[in-house]
């Protein structure tokens, strides 16, 4: 086991989203189905994989992680 510090910087596109408007939610809808579509990614994840959207594209644009 080793300890890293860092940063990721996650870059998340998506078309034809469809968010309800007038709640006083649409941000925290976008945040969420944004995170989820990063995690449906990860080979890790525990949700199921046909929650992924070919609406959203993933880019990890920066890595900045270092070794203790």
């Amino acid at each position: 086991m080793a300890n890293f510090n860092g940063k990721v910087t996650i870059e998340v596109t998506f078309k034809n989203m469809n968010v309800p408007v007038g709640f006083g939610m649409t941000d925290a809808i976008i945040y969420h189905n944004c995170s989820e579509q990063i995690y449906a990614k990860s080979p890790w994840t525990k949700i199921s994989r046909s929650i992924k959207n070919d609406n959203f594209k993933i880019n990890v644009l920066k890595k900045d992680i270092k070794w203790d």
